[in-house]
C-alpha cells in the first residue's frame, strides 16, 4: 500500500514519511557525544527513514498536519521532536551513570588531570571515556538500541501527542533520571572507591606515624598501582551494575512513553 501511495502522490507520501520519522530522527540525532556522534549523519537519517516507513504501515500511524507551516502544524512537529528528545534523554541518563563512576574514581586515584579531548563534546577523564565505551558495549550487547526503537514505534499508539509528557507522573519520572544516574554511577564505582578510601586512610596513618615520609612521592604511585591492579578485577562487577541501571532506566522509559 505504501508503494502504491508513493506512486500515486509522491509529495504527500514523502511528507508523511518525514513526519513519521521525526521521533526516531530526534532520538538518533541526540545520541551521547562519545561514540554516538561518530555514527554518520547519513546512517542516522536512513535508519530514521526506514523506521518511519514501517510506522506508516501501523494502524496507529501518525497523521501529518494539513498545514505544516501553521501554528498547529509547527506544534505537532515540535511535539514529535520532543518525544524523540525524551527517548534520547534516557540514553544520556544511562551513559551519565558510567561517566559519574569514571569521574569519581579518576579524582580518587589522582588521574583527574588526564583528560581525553573530543571535538564533538566536552573533555572527559580517561576513566570516564573507558567506562563510556564499556557502557556502549553493554547497551549494544543487551539489545538496548532495539528496545529503544521498539518503544519509539509503540509510542505512536500510546502517546499520539507530546502533551502527555507533561503529566505530573511522567514529568517527575523524567526529572528523576538525573538523580538515578548519579546514584547508579556512585554505586557502580563503590567497590573500587571504598578500596581507594581505605588506602587513603592507611597512607594518612603512615604519614602521621612517620612525618619524614613524603606523602606526595609515595602516595600517588601507590594509589595508581592499586587502582590499575584493582580495575580489571572491578570491571565485571561495574559492568553488571551499569547493566542493572540500564534495565531500570529502560523500564522507566517504557512507563513514561507507553504508560
Amino acid at each position: 500500500m505504501e508503494v502504491v501511495a508513493a506512486l500515486a502522490a509522491p509529495e504527500r507520501f514523502l511528507f508523511e514519511l518525514v513526519f513519521a520519522s521525526l521521533r526516531t530522527g530526534a532520538a538518533l540525532a541526540l545520541l551521547p557525544a562519545l561514540g554516538g556522534q561518530l555514527v554518520p549523519v547519513q546512517v542516522r537519517v536512513g535508519l530514521a527513514a526506514m523506521v518511519g516507513f514501517l510506522v506508516l504501515a501501523l494502524p496507529a500511524a501518525p497523521a501529518p498536519p494539513p498545514d505544516p507551516l501553521g501554528v498547529a502544524g509547527l506544534a505537532a512537529i515540535a511535539g514529535e521532536l520532543l518525544i524523540g528528545a525524551a527517548a534520547a534523554l534516557f540514553v544520556h541518563a544511562a551513559f551519565a551513570a558510567a561517566q559519574v563512576a569514571g569521574e569519581w574514581l579518576a579524582q580518587a586515584m589522582g588521574l583527574g588531570f588526564a583528560m581525553a579531548a573530543a571535538a564533538d563534546g566536552p573533555p572527559l577523564t580517561m576513566l570516564s571515556t573507558l567506562f563510556a565505551l564499556l557502557m556502549w558495549s553493554v547497551f549494544l550487547g543487551s539489545g538496548g538500541h532495539l528496545l529503544l526503537l521498539q518503544v519509539l514505534v509503540e509510542s505512536y499508539a500510546a502517546m499520539p501527542q507530546a502533551g502527555l509528557l507533561f503529566e505530573p507522573g511522567r514529568l517527575s519520572a523524567i526529572l528523576g533520571w538525573g538523580g538515578f544516574s548519579l546514584a547508579s554511577g556512585l554505586l557502580a564505582a563503590l567497590p573500587l572507591g571504598v578500596a581507594l578510601l581505605l588506602l587513603n586512610i592507611a597512607l594518612a596513618m603512615a604519614a602521621k606515624s612517620a612525618p619524614q615520609l613524603n606523602l606526595f612521592s609515595v602516595g600517588f604511585p601507590v594509589m595508581l598501582l592499586v587502582t590499575l591492579a584493582g580495575l580489571p578485577l572491578a570491571l565485571p562487577g561495574l559492568a553488571a551494575s551499569l547493566a542493572s541501571a540500564l534495565v531500570a532506566l529502560q523500564r522507566q522509559l517504557g512507563e513514561v512513553l507507553l504508560g
